[in-house]
C-alpha cells in the first residue's frame, strides 16, 4: 500500500506525511472529501470508516480490520470562557502505517508531528512502530484531559467556599459545573469502555506494548474516577444550595407572614374607625365630641393602644409555640 504523494504535503499544509525506516505516519487535520478519497485509493479503506471520519456525529470506536485497525476516539477542549466541547480523532493503524484524521484546533497532534518532523533522534524514538506511534498520540491527548478536570476542580473549590454562604446563591456555577462534568463522563466513558479493544493493535509490532496500553488504561481509569467523584461532589453542592435557598426563602416568607398578621388588627380597627357611622371616642356629627381625657388626641392614642395590644398578644402566642 502507497503513502500519499509529496505533492500533497507540503511544509505547512493540511495533509502531512512523515517516514522512519518501514514506518509511515500521514497526519491530515480538517480532513476533506477528496482526502478521504485518497486515503480510499492509495489504502483500501472502507468507504464507510472514511465517511464517519467527517460525519460530525463524534462515535467512539474501535474496529479490527484484519489489515489494520479503525480507531475513533473523542476528547474534550476548553475555550476561554471554560465551556467544554469535545473533537474527535479517527486513526487507521496498519502493520507499517498510521494515519491521523483531526480538527486543525488539536495541537497535541500537530506538535507531536512537527517536532518528529524536526529532530530525527526523537522521530526514531517515536516512530519504531506504528502501534507504538499510535499508543503515544493516544496518551498525549488522555494526558490533555488532565488540565481540563484540574480546571473544574477549581470551579468546584470556588463552588464549596460559597455554597455555605447563606447570602449567596451558587445555582448558576452549579448549573455550569454539572454542565462541564456531564460533558466529560459522555467522554471519558467511552474512551475507558474500548481500551482493551484498543490495545489488541498491537497483534502486528514485534515489541510487547502491553505496559504501554496497561499505562493508558490506568491513567483513563483515574479520569473516571475523578469525573464520577466531581458528579458526587456537584450533587451535594446542589442539593446543599437547594435546602439553604429553601430555608432562606421559607425565613422570608415566614418573616413577611408574621408581619402581615400583626397588622391584621390595625387593618380591622383602621377600617372600622374610617367608616362615616358614629363610633365611640369618634366624631358623631356634632352630638358627640371626641374623648380628650388624654388631651386633644385621645382618640388617636386609644385607637393606637387598641391595635398594639391584639399584636402584642399574637407576638407571645406566636414565641410560645415556637413560630420565630
Amino acid at each position: 500500500m502507497g503513502a500519499l504523494t509529496n505533492s500533497t504535503r507540503p511544509e505547512e499544509g493540511r495533509v502531512k506525511s512523515l517516514t522512519n525506516g518501514d514506518v509511515t505516519w500521514v497526519d491530515i487535520s480538517d480532513p476533506t472529501s477528496p482526502d478521504l478519497a485518497k486515503l480510499g485509493r492509495d489504502y483500501q479503506f472502507h468507504p464507510l470508516d472514511l465517511e464517519a471520519c467527517v460525519s460530525g456525529r463524534q462515535l467512539t470506536k474501535v474496529e479490527d480490520h484484519g489489515e489494520h485497525f479503525f480507531i475513533m476516539l473523542n476528547f474534550p477542549v476548553a475555550d476561554s470562557q471554560g465551556i467544554i466541547s469535545s473533537y474527535q480523532v479517527s486513526m487507521f493503524l496498519g502493520k507499517n502505517y498510521m494515519v491521523s484524521l483531526h480538527p486543525a484546533s488539536c495541537k497535541a497532534i500537530a506538535e507531536l508531528f512537527q517536532s518528529a518532523k524536526e529532530d530525527e533522534q526523537r522521530r526514531g524514538a517515536l516512530m519504531r512502530s506504528s502501534t507504538y506511534l499510535g499508543y503515544r498520540i493516544i496518551d498525549g491527548l488522555v494526558e490533555g484531559v488532565f488540565p481540563i478536570l484540574d480546571s473544574v476542580q477549581e470551579n468546584l473549590d470556588a463552588i464549596e467556599a460559597n455554597v455555605f454562604d447563606e447570602k449567596k446563591s451558587s445555582a448558576d456555577a452549579i448549573n455550569r459545573a454539572r454542565r462541564q462534568i456531564a460533558i466529560l463522563g459522555r467522554i471519558v466513558s467511552p474512551l475507558k469502555l474500548f481500551l482493551p479493544e484498543i490495545a489488541k493493535a498491537q497483534k502486528d509490532s514485534e515489541e510487547d506494548l502491553s505496559i504501554y496500553f496497561s499505562d493508558i488504561d490506568h491513567k483513563v481509569g483515574n479520569l473516571s474516577a475523578t469525573v464520577n467523584e466531581m458528579k458526587e461532589m456537584v450533587e451535594i453542592y446542589k442539593d446543599t444550595d437547594f435546602v439553604i435557598s429553601s430555608e432562606r426563602t421559607n425565613t422570608v416568607l415566614s418573616i413577611l407572614t408574621i408581619l402581615f398578621t400583626l397588622t391584621i388588627p390595625a387593618t380591622v380597627i383602621s377600617s372600622i374607625y374610617g367608616m362615616n357611622v358614629p363610633l365611640p371616642g369618634g366624631w358623631d356629627f356634632g352630638v358627640t365630641g371626641p374623648l380628650t381625657f388624654f388631651g386633644p388626641y385621645t382618640s388617636l392614642m386609644v385607637i393606637f393602644v387598641a391595635m398594639l395590644i391584639p399584636a402584642l398578644v399574637m407576638i407571645v402566642y406566636f414565641r410560645r409555640v415556637g413560630w420565630f
